[in-house]
């Protein structure tokens, strides 16, 4: 089993997705910001007293409206992320940073694991979430 690498060049290219997502929970009254712990969640919000956690990730195989797979699949290893001590959020945002999938930490935990090879990788586990169990939202309302 093999992870992929972290790439800076992806990495630099994908990272704006996670400030459109905090745009969008500030546009809903949120307070929402950049989790400085580098390894942690990517995003935290807070409303009241209530805290979030938000992991982001861009598909860029997601084009326009319709997400055009039965089902979403996170890396096993952000299953660390998934929290049900503090609301925890996984958000796929799609190539033109339009529209977004959102799966609650609950649907992680219960999610199916599978292995698959990548174009990065070989043998890498994935968590399978049903596309029914991922929530629709617009980035640009």
């Amino acid at each position: 089993m093999s992870s992929k690498r972290f790439d800076k060049t992806h990495y630099d290219a994908d990272d704006s997705a996670k400030y459109l997502v905090i745009d969008w929970l500030k546009r809903r009254n949120y307070d929402a910001y950049v989790n400085e712990d580098q390894f942690g969640v990517d995003v935290i919000a807070e409303r009241g007293v209530q805290r979030y956690h938000i992991e982001v990730e861009v598909k860029h195989a997601w084009s326009g409206l319709r997400f055009p797979f039965p089902t979403l699949h996170y890396s096993a290893r952000k299953v660390k992320f998934a929290s049900l001590d503090v609301p925890t959020y996984f958000v796929t945002v799609n190539d033109e940073r339009t529209h977004m999938l959102v799966v609650s930490a609950r649907k992680i935990l219960e999610a199916k694991i599978i292995t698959k090879n990548t174009i990065y990788t070989n043998g890498e586990q994935f968590v399978s979430i049903p596309i029914a169990f991922a929530r629709l939202r617009s980035l640009e309302n």
